[in-house]
C-alpha cells in the first residue's frame, strides 16, 4: 500500500481530487491511501511526527505557508517523495526547479491530465529498483555498470565520455551517440552537440548554460534555449 497526501486549501477541490486519483489508481491495480490536508501548516505537523509519503499533491499558493515553502521541508526528510504541484500559476513552474517536483500540471487541466499523471506516477513508482546502464569498453572490454537516476550528466571529451553522477566522475571510452540511444525514454536533455543532462538534476535554465541542483553548470549551444526549455517544460508536467 503506498501513502499519498493531497495538500490544498479548497475542499471542495481537495475532495474531488481524492476521488479522481482514487479511481485512477485503482483503476491500475495500485493500492494507495490517501490523506487530506487543507493547509500546508497541517501537513508539515504530520511529516514532523515521522509520517512518510511516497507521494505528496500539493498546491502551491496557500494562505499560511506556500506549498514551495513545504516541498522543501519534505525534500529535507523524504527526498526520494514524488511531490506533484497543482496550481493555475502557470509561471510560477520555474520557481520551483530547486525543490525538484516530479510534474507540475494547472489546476484548470486537472481532468484532462489526471490519467497520463497517475500513469507517470505508477511508471516512476515501478522504476524505483534502479535502472542500469551497461558500457562495454571495446577495446579493453571492462564494464562499467551505472544506476541511471543517480547520472546527473555525461560530457563528451573526444572517444571518451565523461559520466558525473553525485558520487562518482568516470571516465570511459564510448560514444556519446550510442549513450544517448540507451538512456532514450529515461528524461535526459541534450542542450549542446558534447552533453546529455538529467532533467531531475536541472535547476536553472539559462541563455547559454543549464544550473544543475549541485549549482555545477553545463553549456547550451547558441539557438537551442528554447528548445530546451520546452522539452523540459514536457518532463515537467509529463
Amino acid at each position: 500500500m503506498y501513502q499519498a497526501a493531497i495538500v490544498e486549501d479548497e475542499r471542495e477541490m481537495l475532495r474531488y481530487m481524492k476521488e479522481r486519483m482514487e479511481r485512477e489508481f485503482t483503476a491500475r491495480s495500485l493500492p494507495v491511501s490517501f490523506d487530506l490536508f487543507s493547509s500546508g501548516k497541517g501537513f508539515l505537523g504530520m511529516v514532523s511526527e515521522h509520517y512518510h509519503y511516497d507521494m505528496v499533491f500539493l498546491d502551491i499558493e496557500m494562505p499560511d505557508i506556500d506549498g514551495i515553502t513545504v516541498c522543501r521541508r519534505v525534500r529535507e526528510v523524504a527526498p526520494g517523495t514524488l511531490v506533484v504541484f497543482i496550481s493555475n500559476k502557470k509561471e510560477l513552474v520555474f520557481q520551483t526547479f530547486e525543490v525538484q517536483p516530479f510534474r507540475f500540471i494547472r489546476k484548470s487541466q486537472f481532468d484532462l491530465l489526471v490519467s497520463a499523471l497517475t500513469d507517470s506516477v505508477c511508471a516512476e513508482l515501478a522504476k524505483r529498483n534502479p535502472s542500469i546502464l551497461k558500457i562495454v569498453e571495446a577495446r579493453s572490454g571492462d564494464l562499467y555498470s551505472f544506476d541511471i537516476n543517480t547520472i546527473r550528466y555525461i560530457e563528451a571529451q573526444g572517444k571518451i565520455c565523461r559520466i558525473v553522477t553525485g558520487s562518482t566522475d568516470t571516465i570511459v571510452r564510448c560514444r556519446l551517440m550510442d549513450l544517448e540511444k540507451e538512456l532514450a525514454g529515461h528524461h535526459f536533455l541534450k542542450p549542446h552537440r558534447s552533453y546529455l543532462v538529467n532533467c531531475r538534476y536541472i535547476f536553472y535554465i539559462g541563455k547559454n548554460e543549464i544550473m544543475l541542483t549541485d549549482r555545477g553548470t553545463v553549456p547550451v549551444s547558441r539557438g537551442k534555449q528554447e528548445a530546451v526549455k520546452q522539452q523540459f517544460m514536457l518532463y515537467t508536467i509529463g
